[in-house]
């Protein structure tokens, strides 16, 4: 299969080259590599529409730079591009989380294991490491999870190893679902359950913590659905946002009626808590 190369320019780099690396992937796109400036991103030639980069990052900031060039280039070895570059993940001391071929190490609560392929969540982003904080913080033994968007399904697993009752893992990505189900088998998981799909819920008040690390408008168009998911006493976890779209995201979920319990940031992206009233 014939991959078609887009190398883009961003500037600032920081935070638009990650919002541009979940736009990509929403749009098809298998494999990213940053550069200095910016990204280059991987897509199926058959799969290519130039027309979708005019649409990329628009209405973002007045003050955004964007540009590419685009290449046709022969089958990428994606396996073996992201040994070479993976490294262990290490989150307070407390959850490590390594390929196959790493070695074990001593000292950490949680070592989880994955081959993250193509799919997003591997714990090296700001956002992942966000959630898993906040997961120690949380009494999840005993608790219906849902892990919503889940990528490499590093969050279900950490659910299960801090003692969840039962884990749903979900992503509209199919290689996502297929890598999630590997690493969920990998790591021995008995309580996680990994399925396509998207932010429309069906359970009513199923839930008793809901993580969704997602993109900024998918979390705002889904909030009322996400508030009356979770069980009364339920907390919600949101990340995948920028510090600038934190105001956004209060009020989108002030408005489902949920109450905000903690936030934090790291670089330029933010995290929050938040809990549906009543119960615990």
């Amino acid at each position: 299969m014939r991959y078609t190369e887009v190398d883009f320019l961003v500037a600032p780099v920081d935070p638009w080259r990650d919002l541009l690396m979940v736009e990509l992937m929403e749009l098809g796109y298998e494999g990213f590599e940053e550069t200095t400036g910016g990204l280059k991103a991987y897509i199926p030639t058959v799969d290519f529409r130039h027309a979708d980069l005019g649409r990329l990052l628009v209405a973002r900031d007045p003050h955004l730079s964007l540009s590419h060039t685009v290449r046709e280039v022969p089958d990428i070895n994606w396996n073996a591009r992201w040994e070479q570059e993976f490294q262990p993940v290490e989150v307070d001391g407390k959850v490590r989380v390594r390929a196959e071929f790493h070695r074990p190490a001593d000292g950490f609560d949680h070592e989880i294991i994955i081959t993250p392929r193509m799919a997003f969540g591997t714990g090296h982003h700001a956002t992942t490491r966000m959630m898993v904080r906040s997961m120690l913080g949380l009494e999840l033994a005993g608790k219906r999870v849902c892990d919503l968007g889940c990528g490499t399904g590093v969050l279900a697993i950490l659910a299960e190893r801090l003692g969840a009752a039962a884990v749903l893992a979900i992503d509209i990505d199919p290689v996502a679902v297929t890598n999630a189900k590997e690493n969920v088998e990998l790591n021995h998981c008995q309580r996680v359950t990994v399925e396509k799909g998207g932010t429309d819920l069906d359970a009513v008040a199923a839930w008793d913590a809901i993580l969704a690390n997602i993109e900024r408008n998918t979390l705002v168009r889904a909030m009322p659905q996400l508030a009356a998911a979770l069980q009364t006493g339920g907390d919600l976890l949101l990340s995948g946002f920028v510090r600038a779209d934190e105001g956004i995201m209060d009020q989108a979920a002030e408005q489902a009626g949920l109450v905000k319990m903690d936030r934090s940031e790291e670089g330029e992206w933010a995290f929050s808590q938040w809990r549906k009233p009543g119960g615990h």
